[in-house]
């Protein structure tokens, strides 16, 4: 196997690493492992939702997930690719590597994360490595770098599968199954006949990544549209939450940890244990049926 890299360099976005027979093979040999400790432990599959946060026993899935045909048809034929010079290494915006299986009829792609750490280059790091005498040492003299024993995707066939948003969202582009609310979303939020703001500009400065999520979240999921005056407050009172109202309308906090504790309850996330009776943080809400 010659791994190929993904750059964010749009003239050179796939890469071939090219690797000696020995390597090639010790190389297909750790993707494959890689690929069978991922699925080791998966007990459920849950269909893509941003909103919800996985347990170790589980993996999102997408389905009819595009990847480059160009990735593919160099993943099939990875002489076709163009080759990578050690000398790149330095300035090259690798952002991750890909593995792949087309053997007896598969489409398999196994992707990894990528970031400079894994490159070693003379000058920036001081990298040793045994002579002849294994005692004795020499100074590292060209660029190496580093595969990983572990991956962050697979691609079956047209269905993706990962564990961490967060990581695979380096590798993929996610937009269309998650995006934060925009600054019209937002001004759609404060200006919601359920809420109060004293000042939208201000609001909308405040909020950050997380807080827009939540938001976007909030809107998609149409709670807002549904929920009386009293359902507010009887909701609130069952998990003690104290909220702020003026009348039936929600007084929008200017404080950020308010703010956070408010889109975590709007968002469904406060709950009560249903055997302690405590008041819990969810950490996921998929909708059991």
């Amino acid at each position: 196997m010659n791994p190929i890299l993904l750059t964010k360099d749009e003239e050179r976005p796939f890469l071939r690493l090219d690797l000696d027979q020995s390597a090639a093979s010790g190389a297909r040999d750790l993707f494959l492992s890689a690929a069978d400790s991922f699925g080791r432990g998966i007990e459920q599959v849950v269909e893509f939702d941003p909103g919800y946060k996985l347990h170790d026993d589980e993996c999102f899935e997408i389905h009819d997930f595009p990847i480059s045909e160009d990735l593919i048809g160099f993943c099939r034929q990875p002489l076709s690719a163009e080759r990578v010079d050690s000398a790149d290494f330095a300035a090259l915006p690798i952002n991750g590597i890909v593995g792949y299986d087309f053997s007896a009829g598969q489409r398999k792609l196994y992707f990894q994360n990528f970031d400079s750490r894994r490159v070693l280059i003379p000058g920036r790091r001081f990298a040793i490595l045994p002579m002849a005498d294994a005692s004795t040492f020499k100074q590292l003299t060209k660029p190496v770098l580093l595969l990983d024993a572990n991956i962050t995707a697979v691609w079956n066939d047209g269905v993706l599968r990962f564990k961490s948003f967060h990581l695979a969202k380096q590798l993929f582009d996610l937009s269309t199954y998650f995006t934060e609310a925009t600054d019209e979303q937002i001004g759609t939020f404060v200006a919601h006949a359920r809420l109060k703001c004293s000042d939208s500009s201000k609001f909308m400065g405040a909020c950050n990544t997380w807080s827009r999520t939540k938001i976007a979240l909030i809107l998609r999921g149409g709670i807002l549209d549904h929920a009386t005056g009293d359902m507010i407050r009887d909701a609130a009172a069952s998990v003690e939450y104290e909220i702020q109202m003026d009348r039936d309308r929600i007084v929008l906090p200017e404080e950020k940890g308010a703010l956070r504790s408010l889109l975590q309850f709007l968002d469904e996330d406060i709950y009560r244990g249903p055997i302690s009776q405590r008041r819990l943080l969810s950490s996921g809400k998929r909708q059991i049926e």
